[in-house]
């Protein structure tokens, strides 16, 4: 089963998105805060994280780059609803395989998420 852990301070948006997850078959795991994430990435196994950028403490950018230390391989797709050339260079700099703006539009996110964990299967596979 395809884990996703979700790093987002809105408690609203994390439950939104856990459900849309849960409904797609995934196992789902969410975090409010990035300590509380990087705890969680310490202990567990996922497949695909998905975070937000505008968080208090440890933005999504900083949570990225250490993601990205611990578990190089995950897929790291950000959301935010202040995106920004800036922003968008930034994450991809660190690391992030996919960029989405607020609103989400669950067709693709579904499209990317599918994309995103094929291909990481296929690097897997041998």
């Amino acid at each position: 089963m395809v884990r996703i852990m979700v790093i987002d301070d809105d408690e609203e948006m994390r439950s939104l998105l856990k459900d849309f997850f849960d409904e797609e078959g995934f196992e789902t795991e969410s975090a409010s805060n990035g300590a509380d994430a990087l705890r969680k990435l310490t202990k567990d196994h996922f497949d695909l994280i998905i975070t937000d950028i505008r968080m208090p403490n440890l933005t999504g950018l900083d949570i990225l780059a250490r993601i990205k230390r611990l578990k190089p391989q995950t897929p790291v797709i950000v959301i935010t609803a202040f995106g920004s050339d800036q922003v968008y260079r930034k994450s991809l700099e660190r690391g992030a395989t996919a960029f989405l703006e607020k609103p989400v539009h669950f067709d693709q996110l579904r499209m990317l998420i599918h994309e995103t964990v094929s291909v990481k299967e296929k690097r897997i596979s041998p």
